[in-house]
């Protein structure tokens, strides 16, 4: 599938809207090793856990959290989760996260999810600066966020400790307007068709403060 096909297949869905079904699945999600391993905190994370996140992030005007999902057919529920933490009105800026279920990986959803989630953040909401945090050893994602126009700006050395051995975390950013230079050569070079509009693919919801990292 190209990826503006997926694109288009993607929706944000406030995760709070769920059903409980569709709530358990991403419980699923959360705890894949994969997933899991990517994030500061590794533990497999229990049904009370989650249901306290779900609570607290609903009651949390600072974060929105949304469900990944498909509109194929054949899709069901969803695949991921992507989120805006710390949002900062006065200063119009956000950190941002996102993870999606290890038979999506490799598809080219991710990049999909990061397209579509930019334009979301930079059409649809105030914020003018994206933030995020990424592990040293994640470096498929580091060059993905730079794919995108993310500049690296910082590097927290040995900021976390993991089976013994430390780890760096990467700090990168992205402005809006970076994002609307980056994405007109995004649209001619991944997309190879004419410009896309903005796309409108979520809702505000109050979200959550459990900091994922890419």
């Amino acid at each position: 599938m190209r990826l503006i096909q997926i694109v288009n297949e993607l929706e944000f869905l406030p995760i709070e809207s769920l059903s409980h079904e569709c709530q358990t699945k991403i419980l699923a999600i959360r705890n894949q090793a994969d997933v899991r391993n990517n994030m500061y905190t590794t533990h497999e994370i229990s049904d009370a856990e989650h249901h306290q996140w779900l609570k607290r992030i609903a009651h949390d005007d600072t974060n929105r959290t949304f469900a990944i999902k498909l509109k194929t057919p054949e899709s069901a529920g969803p695949i991921g989760c992507v989120a805006l933490n710390s949002i900062d009105l006065k200063h119009r800026r956000a950190e941002w996260s996102f993870y999606v279920s290890e038979d999506q990986q490799g598809k080219g959803v991710g990049c999909a999810v990061e397209f579509k989630f930019l334009d979301y953040v930079f059409s649809e909401t105030e914020i003018k600066k994206l933030n995020c945090e990424v592990l040293g050893f994640n470096q498929e994602v580091i060059e993905l966020h730079k794919r995108f126009g993310f500049v690296e700006e910082g590097i927290r050395r040995n900021h976390i400790l993991r089976d013994g051995q430390t780890h760096d975390a990467h700090l990168m950013g992205i402005t809006d307007c970076e994002w609307a230079v980056q994405r007109q050569e995004l649209t001619k070079r991944l997309f190879r068709e004419r410009t896309l509009s903005p796309t409108r693919s979520a809702t505000s919801a109050r979200q959550q403060d459990h900091a994922t990292v890419n």
